[in-house]
């Protein structure tokens, strides 16, 4: 009778068991998807802005003649705004294949691994097309002879460079948290 009451407590202890596994995996998937959600709407935010604003100071900038930009600085501002185009659109589409409840513990890892490595690519190559995009715009400001307008860029460069490191930084932060929660998966 005693084997038989163990035996009871034994299978009754391992669907306890069992059934706590099943939570605990359960709120790391959430807490998977609630960052990977978080960091797809902080790339979203980013994509809108720069397919909203870019256009539109382009448009300005042309529209008022502000400045008289060679076409070499034309097709540089056009290459970069490609790459930061096809670069969120990447990071977009990425983040979408990160999906726990469909994938395993190794594919998970694997499409957040690509994504990162996506990330570091992406930054690293839209750097190397601002600086000759940037080369270009301050070398066709130069030419135009107005003091102030050049003390405005390297002010609004150093500026745009802090924000830049900041927004970065940030980022980064949101892709380690991921890899951490990714990472307790297994």
């Amino acid at each position: 009778m005693e084997l038989e009451e163990l035996k009871q407590n034994w299978n009754i202890m391992e669907e306890r068991l069992g059934r706590l596994e099943m939570d605990q995996r359960q709120q790391l998937n959430n807490k998977v998807v609630s960052k990977v959600k978080k960091v797809q709407d902080r790339v979203l935010r980013r994509f809108t802005i720069v397919v909203l604003c870019l256009p539109f100071f382009s448009w300005h900038i042309v529209h008022n003649q502000m400045c008289d930009f060679s076409m070499l600085t034309w097709i540089l501002l056009f290459l970069f705004v490609a790459v930061i185009l096809a670069r969120q659109l990447t990071w977009m589409l990425l983040l979408r294949k990160i999906d726990c409840l469909k994938m395993t513990v190794r594919e998970v890892c694997l499409a957040e691994s690509r994504f990162r490595m996506s990330f570091k690519v992406g930054i690293a190559v839209s750097v190397l097309c601002a600086v000759p995009l940037l080369a270009s715009m301050i070398w066709d400001m130069s030419q135009m002879g107005d003091h102030y307008l050049l003390i405005g860029v390297w002010t609004g460069l150093v500026v745009g460079m802090l924000i830049g490191i900041r927004l970065f930084l940030k980022a980064w932060s949101g892709i380690k948290e991921l890899k951490e929660v990714i990472t307790d998966l297994q």
